[in-house]
């Protein structure tokens, strides 16, 4: 056989292949399966949980299309919308995160179902409010004392809390400034010295609080700190910059 020949039977057998190439290449992929977005049960409605930990529920979430076992990842999210926690993938409707949210705060949460690698659409968020933390809070200071002022206040809380030291001292600030939230009450910020305390990262007087926006600050503590007396009372310090005054947090925060 010639050259010419030789080339006319190559070129053949290219043209021949090419259509079979391009037909597989073409061939439509396996669709993906529809996968609905499941229901959020429980928590709901920015209810106030039991724990820290709370067992988020859902249901729902299913294949549209064809059936299987789907699995589901649930999301939680706090108010500025940072994710706070993540179940990866589980094979359960229900999931309870394995370390502690923050007391008193709002969350979000939402869920989806999975499918060999396939996602379905993020549940509707639903939003929940966890509780105060554990521990010991001293007997029924904010029922028993809600209402009170200067003196009688103070008094009041520190029948509650009985302090010994500089820490107490602080425990019984906490819930005056709390009970006066409304009127401006905050505790004072003070770095270095006697009866400073530290909490939630910042560092406390263990024996003033802050009224109003003004920095106006009150001694509540006679005698602070260790051996000390430790008394209770109501006394105008003067005033601070303002910048020093931290508005009134809930003393139950750990």
């Amino acid at each position: 056989m010639d050259r010419n020949a030789l080339g006319v039977a190559a070129l053949a057998a290219v043209l021949a292949w090419l259509p079979a190439c391009s037909s597989s290449a073409l061939a439509p992929a396996t669709p993906a399966p529809g996968l609905s977005a499941p229901v959020a049960q429980s928590p709901v409605n920015n209810a106030t949980v039991a724990s820290l930990t709370p067992t988020l529920v859902a249901t729902g979430g299913g294949l549209t299309t064809g059936t299987g076992p789907v699995q589901y990842r649930f999301r939680v999210m706090d108010s500025v919308g940072t994710v706070a926690a993540d179940s990866g993938l589980l094979n359960s409707e229900t999931w309870t995160p394995s370390a502690p949210l923050t007391p008193t705060s709002k969350y979000t949460w939402t869920a989806r179902s999975e499918y060999q690698g396939y996602s379905g659409p993020w549940s509707t968020p639903a939003a929940f409010t966890t509780p105060v933390a554990p521990g010991n809070d001293y007997g029924a200071w904010e029922a028993s004392c809600q209402g009170k002022v200067t003196d009688d206040l103070v008094n009041c809380v520190w029948n509650f809390v009985l302090p010994t030291n500089s820490v107490q001292d602080l425990e019984v600030g906490k819930r005056v400034a709390w009970l006066l939230r409304n009127q401006g009450g905050g505790l004072l910020l003070k770095g270095s010295g006697e009866n400073t305390v530290p909490w939630l990262g910042m560092t406390f007087s263990a024996s003033r609080v802050c009224l109003g926006s003004d920095g106006h600050i009150y001694k509540i503590i006679s005698d602070a700190g260790p051996g000390g007396v430790n008394g209770p009372q109501w006394a105008d310090n003067d005033f601070v910059d303002p910048a020093l005054c931290v508005p009134a947090i809930d003393p139950r925060l750990r």
